[in-house]
């Protein structure tokens, strides 16, 4: 017959600490003796385990501390763990387990709590009235406000410059042959080139003469 040394601290029953070869806490023994211990009398509520000296545990701890707490909390009891080392009780709150469990950093503490009582059970009609209760403050919230991108929806025309063809180029057509501008000044050289020639012919005949 397994022997498991408890003792009692307030309300609780407090489990010591079983460690495997390695000196880790064995979560595993631990859940075995908890079994054990309800099996003896299912009237245990308030269980703890001390943890006193550790200075951390694995994971498996963590999932056998809940398992404890949702077996212990069916009967509106709780479980408790005592951890007296700082690193331990961080690391047990950073996981979010000070929500489910209590953690007490000494006997004092454990044996001065004083469990909360429960809440009356609800009724099927306090639940309807809870979620109608609930349900109306909702309704006076403000919805959310939607958040629209409005864009400026703009003809293209407005910002796009029709591109501007050239004008055709018509053909200049002359209205004179340019070079009858120059046919006076011919003509006046020519009789200018005329007279002098008989000048000169004049004076060479008289000469002769």
């Amino acid at each position: 017959m397994t022997q498991i040394y408890t003792k009692n601290v307030g309300l609780f029953l407090v489990l010591p600490a079983p460690l495997n070869p390695i000196g880790a806490f064995d979560a595993e023994r631990f859940k075995s003796n908890f079994r054990t211990i309800m099996g003896h009398d299912a009237g245990f509520k308030f269980v703890a385990v001390d943890l006193s000296g550790l200075d951390f545990v694995y994971s498996d701890a963590y999932n056998a501390f809940m398992q404890c707490h949702q077996e212990l909390s069916n009967k509106n009891g709780a479980f408790a763990v005592i951890a007296d080392k700082d690193s331990l009780s961080n690391s047990l709150k950073k996981v979010g387990l000070e929500r489910f469990i209590r953690i007490f950093m000494n006997e004092a503490e454990m044996a001065a709590f004083t469990p909360i009582e429960s809440p009356k059970e609800t009724t099927p009609t306090g639940v309807a009235s809870t979620v109608a209760s609930v349900a109306a403050n909702a309704s006076k919230k403000d919805p959310p406000t939607a958040r629209v991108a409005v864009v400026e929806k703009i003809d293209p025309s407005a910002y796009e410059k029709p591109v501007e063809k050239p004008a055709p180029v018509e053909p200049k057509v002359l209205d004179k042959n340019p070079l009858e501008d120059d046919e006076p000044s011919s003509k006046s050289m020519v009789f200018v080139v005329v007279v002098l020639l008989l000048i000169a012919v004049a004076a060479a005949a008289y000469f002769l003469m």
